[in-house]
């Protein structure tokens, strides 16, 4: 059962955007956008329809969480800056989520695997995990460096643009949303947190590059 009194909104935006509702009773809710580049004018609605469904409004939440990244920094700012605003009066705790921990979340293999996703320019985000523990923290790599890697297994939500010889890729065993939910429902309330939080940012932005 879980541990908070009041339900709790998670959002992630690593690919489209996901959010999950998890309720005091353990009964949950979720809900998808998958529009490219329409979070400005859907991800709110999205959240305001999520919680009406359960005849909710904002004042009833216990919390947030939140997946930080790493991914894509137009949508890693806009989940950051959604829930920092809706809880700017709410004062509620808001609580990080690795986004390639999310991913791994969505496999149910029992060894050591990597979870990835490409961050173009010949980058990759790249995290290694077994049966829920990061045994890697999220770094940003080169390709290069990554194929050198000793072959093993991995989960990408992107497309991988290089060729991983003798690497095997797992298969998606669940959804985003339920991936993010069981994420949640292992959240304890005194685990660290904040009232908002920041995107997880490996590498400078296109503008920072084009600068330096």
């Amino acid at each position: 059962m879980p541990l908070f009194s009041k339900p709790i909104l998670a959002l992630d935006t690593a690919a489209g955007a996901n959010a999950c509702l998890l309720l005091p009773d353990g009964t949950s809710a979720a809900a998808t956008m998958n529009t490219p580049r329409a979070h400005s004018r859907e991800l709110l609605p999205m959240l305001q329809g999520l919680l009406a469904g359960q005849g909710l409004s904002w004042q009833d939440m216990g919390g947030f969480a939140v997946g930080i990244g790493p991914g894509s920094f137009t949508g890693l700012r806009v989940a950051c800056a959604t829930i920092a605003g809706i809880n700017a009066s709410l004062k509620q705790p808001v609580y990080s989520l690795s986004s390639l921990a999310i991913t791994a979340r969505q496999t149910d293999a029992t060894q050591a695997f990597w979870a990835i996703e490409d961050a173009r320019s010949g980058l990759v985000y790249a995290a290694q995990y077994k049966q829920g523990y990061c045994l890697t923290a999220p770094t940003c790599l080169t390709w290069e460096t990554f194929s050198s890697f000793e072959p093993s297994y991995y989960i990408s939500l992107s497309a991988i643009p290089v060729a991983l010889l003798n690497w095997q890729a797992l298969p998606f065993k669940c959804s985003r949303e339920q991936a993010l939910l069981d994420m949640v429902q292992q959240l304890k309330p005194d685990a660290k947190h904040a009232f908002w939080v920041e995107p997880m940012y490996l590498q400078l932005s296109q503008a920072e590059k084009n600068l330096s």
